[in-house]
């Protein structure tokens, strides 16, 4: 057979080929088009409408489910409360996908993935049962569509960060231990990235720094920045806090200050603030005071102007350890005053609140000592994963004001 002979036979096929790829592509983009200006549609909706909206056919598209997801992502941290509702009717939509045009398989596992995003906006909105509830339909649906190996990592990574959540260190690194495997054996080098340097918090909050600041560097290794700026943020501030938490703040100070650029380029305000939250820590324990002083009320001045009162609590405890260590006691007796507006942010919790009102009582009878300040830090550490303002109004419903009181004689009773 000749060559020309041989083109004329498979040239058909080719261009039938060219073709579908052509339509398909075509029909891509159309969904994508679509799906988008679906999004914007649900978005500007009123949100009590949002449920009804999507009941209509023309919503249940696979790619407005996948926006759905993206968006409730964005809004994780800023905007728990949105994030969650935006989850949740991605769940609603992923349920009514058409198996027939998707497939089984695909369908299942669109679900899977819906509401392990659910699953992780509860968390990060401290309704950790709830969180716990859609982490385990998303094993369901895991089950159903066959098992996606990066689905199964996905549901193991999200339920370590919900461990972690629960102060349940060591179950996570088991959990992220087994996400790891399966990143390696699919040779996905960023993934396994974000996973060595989640694994490196939970292990620098279990107090085990050493393997932290190893498993954060090997993660900081493998990620690609450019596709997460936000995560080299995180992990940068977070392997500096360990590292200075475990007897190395010159080490710590001098990689804060490479890195300063980081927050200054793709960090937000509040990364800004944390920044000088960290300077501030990492110079008081150099005993370089007035440092750490000015680093400490930039953060301090921050938080409590955008009404972050937990974190402002937590800068001016370490403001006190640096006024005790001076032995200004009239500086301790001021920041005792400071506390009062921190008393009427909505994020924090009673028995945080109890530990602040014991702080103000010592400052004011001048009785502050470090083993106190350590105390009511560790308090405040505590009860950290509670709520943000965002989600306060569900968190008051089980925690109203006039527990505070009580919440604080049961810490001075028990924690002598």
């Amino acid at each position: 057979m000749s060559e020309r002979t041989r083109r004329d036979d498979f040239g058909p096929a080719v261009d039938r080929a060219a073709r579908a790829a052509g339509e398909r592509l075509e029909e891509l983009f159309r969904e994508i088009d679509e799906a988008a200006a679906l999004l914007g549609e649900i978005l500007t909706s009123p949100p009590a409408e949002r449920l009804a909206l999507v009941q209509e056919v023309r919503f249940h598209g696979l790619k407005l489910c996948q926006f759905l997801q993206a968006r409730s992502e964005e809004l994780w941290c800023d905007d728990p409360v949105s994030a969650v509702e935006l989850a949740r009717i991605a769940v609603e939509i992923s349920g009514r996908l058409d198996e027939e045009r998707y497939g089984k398989g695909l369908t299942e596992d669109v679900q899977a993935t819906a509401w392990v995003c659910l699953g992780n906006a509860y968390r990060v909105a401290s309704d950790l049962r709830r969180a716990e509830e859609a982490l385990d339909r998303a094993e369901v649906h895991l089950e159903r569509s066959g098992g996606e190996a990066y689905t199964e990592a996905m549901i193991l990574s999200f339920r370590a960060s919900l461990r972690s959540s629960q102060c349940r260190f060591r179950e996570a690194v088991q959990l992220l231990n087994r996400a790891l495997a399966i990143c390696r054996q699919a040779k996905d080098r960023h993934f396994e990235g974000k996973v060595l340097i989640q694994k490196g918090m939970a292990l620098g909050h279990d107090g085990r720094l050493q393997q932290a600041i190893r498993c954060l560097r090997r993660g900081l290794s493998r990620i690609d920045a450019a596709e997460e700026p936000r995560l080299l943020v995180a992990a940068q501030h977070n392997l500096v806090g360990f590292l200075n938490e475990s007897g190395e703040p010159d080490e710590a100070l001098e990689m804060l200050r490479k890195t300063r650029r980081l927050y200054q380029d793709l960090g937000e305000p509040s990364h800004r603030a944390r920044l000088s939250w960290l300077e501030g820590r990492i110079t008081r324990d150099l005993g370089r005071w007035e440092e750490a002083e000015a680093a400490l009320q930039e953060a301090r001045d921050f938080f409590i102007q955008h009404g972050i009162g937990l974190d402002a609590a937590r800068v001016l405890l370490d403001l006190a350890t640096v006024y005790d260590q001076r032995g200004e006691t009239a500086e301790l007796k001021r920041l005792g005053a400071e506390m009062v507006p921190i008393f009427s942010s909505r994020d924090v919790h009673p028995e945080a609140l109890a530990a602040l009102a014991l702080f103000q009582k010592a400052a004011a009878a001048e009785q502050v000592d470090r083993k106190l300040l350590e105390r009511i830090a560790g308090e405040l550490q505590r009860t950290a994963t509670f709520p943000q303002k965002a989600a306060f109004e569900e968190m008051l419903a089980r925690f109203p004001e006039d527990r505070v009181e009580a919440a604080l004689q049961k810490l001075l009773s028990t924690r002598e």
